[in-house]
């Protein structure tokens, strides 16, 4: 049976230098811990899939600093914007990774959408989002479809993140639903793990590389959780095997004073 391995890394928020912090925490370093975790786990040749917030302000020399870690670690990447992120800026200088909207191998297709929305931290999917992955969905009726994009359609639990859901949900669940073969949706975000349906569809949420918000607050809190990622196995009968993983060696922490991000 082929089995498509995917790993997940999401929310990295690099800075304009290498040695740039997120709540005290260096945020490419801690992204390279994570590529290092993966290639322990024995999954170093995963597709990665970087789920948006690459950048922590849209800042161009992240991305920079991305491609150039990407390039050193001879990595396989598809990534898509979050709200921290700028999308223009990062097909500028992801100059080895163009955008890619569909990725289909064995019995299924990877598809990517964007989330983001100017100036706002919430979700909200654009009319000519719906209409790009209406179109794929039309092109790929033959296979099973696992969606990835930043925001998370369904409460994950946390009063504050789940303000910031997408806000037309409904209109992208009614064209996956009609499809009948989009059997997961992955998404960043909210720096935390999550499982659980958006109706009849798996939703999957994944921890940030560098720092993670604490579960079920009303309020932004930090949590001292390490960096983690997702790595997802896609089986050829349209199963999902999925798992987050922590880092467990890792000694930086985080300031959890810090009043936002």
């Amino acid at each position: 049976m082929t089995t498509l391995r995917f790993t997940q890394i999401t929310d990295l928020h690099l800075g304009s230098a290498r040695d740039s912090t997120l709540a005290g925490v260096r945020t490419a370093e801690s992204f390279e811990s994570v590529l290092q975790a993966v290639e322990r786990q024995g999954r170093g040749s995963d597709m990665l899939l970087l789920t948006g917030d690459l950048s922590a302000d849209c800042d161009p020399q992240a991305y920079q600093i991305l491609n150039q870690i990407l390039v050193e670690e001879g990595k396989q990447a598809i990534w898509l914007p979050g709200n921290h992120d700028n999308f223009d800026l990062m097909v500028a200088n992801l100059v080895d990774y163009p955008p890619i909207q569909v990725k289909a191998a064995g019995n299924w297709a990877l598809l990517t959408l964007d989330s983001s929305q100017p100036h706002k931290p919430g979700g909200h999917i654009s009319e000519e989002q719906l209409e790009q992955i209406a179109q794929n969905l039309e092109s790929h009726t033959d296979k099973f479809v696992l969606l990835a994009m930043h925001h998370s359609p369904v409460a994950v639990g946390c009063d504050w993140l789940d303000q910031q859901m997408i806000d037309n949900g409904h209109r992208l669940y009614a064209l996956l639903h009609a499809h009948g073969n989009v059997k997961g949706v992955i998404t960043g975000h909210v720096h935390q793990p999550f499982a659980g349906y958006w109706g009849e569809i798996a939703v999957y949420s994944t921890p940030s590389s560098c720092v993670q918000f604490k579960q079920y607050c009303e309020d932004f809190t930090l949590s001292s959780d390490p960096p983690g990622y997702r790595w997802l196995d896609l089986c050829e009968d349209g199963s999902i095997n999925t798992g987050v993983e922590f880092l467990q060696d890792f000694t930086q922490t985080p300031d959890l004073d810090s009043a936002s991000y």
